[in-house]
């Protein structure tokens, strides 16, 4: 993820863009969330939420690949699609995982 997000900040320094500084409210509500949790509840409730957010962020990086108007952000979002999807992946067989403990 720091490759990803170094590669990401740098191509919004070229293009002008400010990324935000802090977490959307509903990312914060997300982690404020986890907090309350301990043991299992919180590895189950962990990766379900990144099983979800990695399909979204596919989704997202997909449509930018295919339909953006920036080409830098095209080629980066086609670079960055096999890793999130490896990701994917991975989240989904440690998610099965954890719904059998």
């Amino acid at each position: 993820h720091t490759k990803a997000n170094n590669e990401l900040k740098s191509l919004a320094a070229q293009k002008g863009i400010t990324l935000p500084a802090m977490l959307m409210e509903k990312h914060q509500k997300m982690v404020n969330d986890l907090t309350t949790k301990i043991g299992k509840e919180f590895d189950k409730e962990y990766m379900n939420m990144m099983v979800d957010d990695h399909k979204k962020d596919i989704d997202a990086f997909e449509k930018a690949a295919d339909k953006g108007n920036d080409a830098d952000i095209k080629e980066f979002a086609a670079k960055t699609l096999p890793t999130l999807k490896r990701h994917l992946q991975m989240a989904e067989q440690t998610e099965k995982k954890t719904d059998k403990m």
